[in-house]
């Protein structure tokens, strides 16, 4: 997990940075779940050269993805969500004043204004802008013209202009940006508010997913019945699951039988009967009877987990059109600070425009100009797309498969029971020369004591027509 990446210049930094490691097959990171997918040779480089390889390019090593607990990365979104919060609200507090007060008709001298304004607007503007400094710093140490290049140009000629005008040094009192800088970056910061608001919503689906694992199991050891964690359960083991328990692992039924419901793995509604010999998955739900299971997979070997580590892998995979963001991006910035130039050179020496104007011309160009759609865009439909069919129950193997699907014309299922409620229901009943409800007052009262699915349907179907 990777901390303080912006946009798909900060992506292809670090792969660089990991791909430059010897060992390194392939590194792909994703700005949406913010991960590095990483193969390599662990006898040619460790986790502890790619932490080194990351945070000199100037980002976070969080550590290894399910390492850290879910309260400490909660923990440290809130904290960077709070921040971000603070920094534009303090931004717009200030800059939206400072806007009126060059407007507005006030009693006061624009010399001296130009002097409140820059000690009023200083404080604001380093504590607003600086995260973005800090990350161009880091690019252009890193050899790499990126977004926060630019987004520093923007935001930090604005400022050096105010404070030209407000000193007389070669500008005048006309070029008063102030509330343009601090403006800039608090709008900056609301979106990467914004953006990492999104980014964690995207995880929840997981997270759902996660929430179908047991995390404690009633284990049979020395003859004596314990509740372990699933995590102490060892293959062999034999587990006791009670009705209405979920199963905690993957194993074979050595006692007892029961209906389980199997529908979050098979799709089919009717829980099959397992019987000694049965195969169960964990995470399906046991409905009647106490069954003994001995277990085979455990932890991260059981279906389930692979199921939630599948849709992680979709998450971080790039589709085709992902790709060509990617390489447009690595064009796109060396050709807006050729455009600001060319455009700033244009209006002042060609068409003789003021200084204030083509000054305003490059300003605009270096802000506007912001491909974070690029980077940010695909990457967060990607994993809210997979996410999404997650929680639906529908799982999509990588980025590719999701891309192609918008051309799917027609589908085919395999199993009408996946296209049912997922519980049996009397729809009919057929008489032969006595009353419909006579007929289902016998067959209720014969299925009255079952747990069988069909043999409940019959029983509700009594209880809704009042039948005795």
């Amino acid at each position: 997990k990777i901390g303080g990446m912006m946009c798909a210049t900060c992506v292809e930094t670090i792969e660089s940075a990991l791909r430059a490691l010897p060992g390194v097959v392939t590194a792909t990171v994703n700005l949406g779940t913010e991960k590095a997918y990483v193969t390599f040779n662990p006898s040619v480089s460790t986790t502890g050269d790619m932490k080194k390889a990351i945070e000199d390019a100037g980002y976070q090593y969080l550590g290894i993805s399910g390492e850290v607990s879910e309260e400490a990365e909660k923990k440290a979104r809130d904290a960077d969500l709070h921040d971000k919060f603070i920094r534009f609200v303090v931004g717009f507090a200030v800059s939206i004043p400072l806007m009126l007060a060059m407007f507005l008709p006030l009693p006061i001298p624009m010399h001296t204004l130009a002097y409140m304004m820059l000690v009023i607007s200083t404080p604001v503007f380093v504590f607003v802008a600086a995260p973005i400094f800090r990350a161009a710093w880091v690019s252009l140490k890193n050899r790499k013209l990126s977004m926060d290049v630019m987004y520093a140009m923007g935001t930090g000629v604005s400022f050096v202009a105010s404070v030209m005008g407000t000193f007389s040094i070669i500008l005048t009192h006309e070029f008063m940006f102030y509330d343009t800088a601090i403006m800039l970056a608090a709008f900056l910061m609301l979106g990467r508010y914004l953006e990492a608001r999104a980014k964690g919503r995207t995880s929840d689906a997981i997270k759902k997913l996660a929430g179908l694992r047991v995390k404690v199991a009633t284990v049979v050891r020395d003859g004596t019945e314990q509740e372990l964690p699933v995590e102490d359960v060892v293959p062999g083991d034999l587990v006791i699951v009670k009705p209405g328990a979920k199963v905690p692992i993957d194993g074979t039924v050595t006692e007892g039988e029961s209906y389980v419901n199997e529908s979050m793995i098979t799709g089919e509604p009717v829980p099959p009967l397992k019987t000694k010999g049965s195969h169960v998955v964990g995470g399906t739900l046991n409905t009647n009877s106490v069954i003994t299971v001995r277990a085979e997979k455990v932890g991260k070997d059981t279906v389930l987990a692979q199921i939630i580590q599948l849709v992680e892998d979709a998450q971080g995979s790039k589709p085709p059109v992902q790709r060509i963001a990617d390489i447009a991006v690595t064009y796109f910035i060396p050709a807006v600070l050729l455009i600001a130039a060319v455009s700033f050179v244009a209006w002042y020496f060609l068409f003789h425009e003021t200084a204030l104007f083509a000054l305003t011309a490059l300003i605009s160009i270096l802000v506007v100009a912001c491909p974070c759609a690029l980077g940010l865009a695909t990457p967060t439909a990607v994993t809210v797309g997979v996410g999404r069919g997650a929680e639906l129950g529908i799982l999509i193997r990588n980025g590719e498969a999701l891309e192609i699907a918008e051309k799917v014309t027609t589908v085919i299922f395999d199993k009408t029971g996946t296209l049912t409620r997922g519980k049996p229901e009397v729809t009919d009943i057929i008489p032969a020369g006595i009353p419909e409800n006579t007929l289902l007052a016998f067959a209720a009262g014969v299925e009255k004591n079952s747990q069988h699915p069909l043999a409940l349907a019959v029983v509700k179907a009594a209880q809704e027509r009042g039948v005795t």
